[in-house]
């Protein structure tokens, strides 16, 4: 999956699961300050991402989201080297 593919599958998620307006999800747009989403938010995230992708992602991963684009670098960097 290419970082577009990934920006939009997510974009998908956060606006289905958080009843988000898509315009807002911009990858520079900060998950608590501009989204707000809050610590249960953020695993119901996490869980999401899991699920599409099949990746675990671990408490410290997730401790280190703060931005959109931070989820996209994520789940691609996993997929590269999966």
């Amino acid at each position: 999956m290419t970082k577009e593919e990934i920006l939009a599958r997510v974009r998908e998620i956060l606006a289905e699961s958080f009843e988000l307006e898509p315009d807002a999800i911009r990858p520079d747009a900060h998950l608590i300050d501009d989204l707000d989403l809050d610590s249960i938010d953020a695993i119901d995230l996490a869980v999401s991402l899991e699920e599409e992708t099949g990746l675990d992602v671990s408490e410290d991963e997730l401790r280190e989201i703060r931005r959109v684009q931070d989820v996209v670098e994520l789940i691609h960097g996993r997929l590269q080297s999966a």
